[in-house]
C-alpha cells in the first residue's frame, strides 16, 4: 500500500505539472517553439517514467494503472525525441500531442466503464472530463498548423483538462482501493 501511496503522489505532482504547464500555455500563447517542444518533451518523458513505474505497482484490482505500460513507453518516446531533436521534431509537435491526448482520452473512457462496473460512483465524471479531453485532443491532431496562437490556447487547455482527468482518477479509484482493502 506504501508503493501505491507513492505512485499516487507522483501522480498527483505530474497533474499539478500539466495543469501549471497548460496555464502558462493559456496566458503567453506566443512561446517560442523550441521551448514549447523541450517543455513538452521533458513533461512527456517524465509523464512516460511516471507510467511507467504506476504500471510495476500493486493495484488491487488492476484498474488505475492497468494502461500504464504501453503509455509509459509511448510518453518517454516521445519525449526523448522532443527533448534531443526539437528541431526535427518541430513539426510533428502538435500532431503528436493530439494523439496521445486522444489516446489517453480514449483509455480513460474504457476506465471509467470499468470504474461503473466495479461500483464507483463518480465514474461518470471520469467519463465526461475524458470525452472533453479526446474532443481537445482531436482538434488539435486535425488542426496542427492553423494559428499558432489559438493552436497554444488549446493546447493549453487540453493540458489542464488532461491534468485534472489524471487527478481526479488517481484520487477517486486510490480511495476506492483504499477503502475496499479496509474492508476486507
Amino acid at each position: 500500500m506504501e508503493k501505491l501511496k507513492k505512485i499516487k503522489r507522483a501522480y498527483t505532482l505530474f497533474s499539478i505539472c500539466l495543469i501549471l504547464l497548460g496555464a502558462v500555455f493559456l496566458l503567453k500563447p506566443d512561446i517560442g517553439a523550441q521551448t514549447l517542444c523541450r517543455l513538452c518533451g521533458f513533461l512527456f518523458l517524465l509523464f512516460g517514467i511516471v507510467k511507467l513505474f504506476a504500471y510495476f505497482s500493486r493495484d488491487l484490482w488492476g484498474l488505475v494503472f492497468q494502461f500504464d505500460l504501453a503509455m509509459g513507453i509511448i510518453s518517454s518516446f516521445f519525449g526523448f525525441m522532443m527533448v534531443f531533436w526539437t528541431r526535427q521534431f518541430m513539426d510533428v509537435l502538435m500532431i503528436a500531442i493530439g494523439l496521445v491526448m486522444v489516446f489517453d482520452a480514449l483509455l480513460r473512457i474504457q476506465t471509467a466503464l470499468d470504474a461503473k462496473k466495479l461500483g464507483v460512483n463518480s465514474w461518470w465524471m471520469i467519463l465526461l472530463v475524458a470525452l472533453m479531453t479526446a474532443i481537445m485532443g482531436t482538434l488539435v491532431f486535425l488542426r496542427p498548423y492553423a494559428g499558432r496562437k489559438a493552436l497554444m490556447i488549446l493546447l493549453g487547455l487540453n493540458l489542464m483538462i488532461d491534468g485534472f482527468l489524471n487527478l481526479f482518477v488517481v484520487q477517486t479509484t486510490t480511495k476506492t482501493i483504499s477503502r475496499y482493502s479496509r474492508d476486507n
